[in-house]
This record gives structure tokens, sequence and C-alpha cells, in this order.
């Protein structure tokens, strides 16, 4: 994706899905994918961002935003990029006869992210981190919402499905990730899908001189965080 509309950030309104960005002298509402405020994970306001033009004609907003430029790099804000950007990845590493589905209902109540249509079937649940810090606590809420996953991914294991869990830093300048020891419920959860078999995967971005973004394993990273030994000091 290179055909970006540069911009200069205003603010976030009030409306969760929107935001003011100046393009040039104009100042232009965008969407935001993303149900979260921002300004709780990165520094935005009077920063230089990315922009992606809307397809269709009746779209409330003409664009879109994407990214956002620091003094390390980029950081991706389109929560939704973090799937497009690994399904690009796992496609490379299953046959062309396989088919990979979008969002697909493999439990009662539970959608993943991916389904790989393999024998057994591969369950894939994208995480996105997004921070502008060099260290980053996961998870960074303990919602409710990440605790039922992990039950229903261990229910998918106890019946024979295959799980990555899929950790995807949305920032250049992430150097660390650390498992906060305050999330029990969710640590609990986390170490006994691992123990069932769960795959723990990390991804880190990058961006190319011509604002080509993708996403490469990091598994120097991964091992540091969910090796055994950090996993069993985890309460």
């Amino acid at each position: 994706m290179s055909n970006f509309v540069r911009g200069i950030f205003i603010e976030e309104c009030k409306n969760r899905f929107l935001c003011l960005i100046q393009i040039k002298k104009e100042k232009h509402l965008c969407y935001v994918a993303s149900s979260a405020r921002l300004s709780n994970f990165v520094d935005l306001t009077g920063k230089q961002v990315l922009l992606i033009k809307n397809k269709g004609s009746r779209t409330r907003t003409e664009y879109s935003l994407y990214a956002v430029k620091n003094e390390n790099g980029y950081v991706v804000l389109n929560l939704s990029a973090a799937n497009t950007l690994l399904l690009e990845v796992i496609r490379k590493e299953y046959s062309s006869n396989i088919s990979i589905q979008k969002e697909k209902f493999t439990l009662e109540g539970y959608k993943s992210d991916h389904l790989v249509v393999s024998i057994p079937p591969t369950i894939v649940e994208v995480k996105s981190i997004l921070s502008d810090k060099a260290v980053v606590r996961f998870p960074s809420v303990n919602g409710e919402r990440s605790i039922r996953q992990l039950k229903a991914l261990e229910e998918a294991l106890l019946k024979g499905y295959q799980v990555r869990y899929c950790l995807v830093l949305l920032s250049s300048c992430i150097d660390n990730l650390i498992l906060d020891e305050s999330a029990a419920d969710f640590n609990s959860r986390l170490k006994k899908c691992i123990a069932l078999g769960m795959r723990v995967e990390t991804y880190r971005l990058n961006a190319t001189r011509k604002l080509r973004f993708f996403i490469e394993r990091d598994s120097h990273l991964e091992n540091s965080i969910f090796g055994n030994e950090v996993l069993l000091n985890v309460k």
C-alpha cells in the first residue's frame, strides 16, 4: 500500500471512530478503525499521519487514518491492518489448495480472526499491540473479553483444533514486551492454553522507504517472553 495521503493530526472526536485531520490547509473528518481512544496508547497531537482514501461513494468520510510518524519510525493505527498483514505472512506458509477463511465461527459464540481449513483445522487469533513506547506490558487492558477468548481457545484445543495466538507489534519502536504479572486470571488461562499446545507467536512491524508496511516473525522476542522459565514465574 503506497498511495497514502499525508496530513497533520489535530484531535480525536467525541465519536470514538472519528478524528480531525489537517490536509494542506483544510480540515477533514477521518475514520478511525478502532473502538479504543488512540490517545491512550500513542501521542498523536500535531504529528504527521498517513491516510488512505475510502472506497465507495456512500462513506461518511473521505479518508481513514492508517499510521503516524514519530522520531523512531511509524506506528500503524488501523487495528484491522494487523489481521491483513498477518494474513499475508501465513498464506505463504500453507499450500495453495488450503483455504484460509476470515472471521469464521468455529465454536458456539466464538469467531476466530482466521481459520486455516487444514487437518486438523487451525485457529489464528490476532492480538494488536499498539504503543509508541519502547517497553510495553501485555495485556495492556485486563479485559474480560480477552479472558473469554482464552476460555474459548482452551475448549477448541480440547476438541482437537490447533491454535496460533499471534501478537502483532504495530510499532517499529517497541523493543520489549513484558507479561503483566497483575493480570492473574489472564495469565493463568494463557499458561493453560500453552500447556494444551497453543503456539504463541510474535510479529514485528517494518516499513520500506516506499512506505510498504509488512510484518516479520520475531522469534528472539517471542522466546524471551514466552519461554518456559518466564511463564513459570508468572503467577
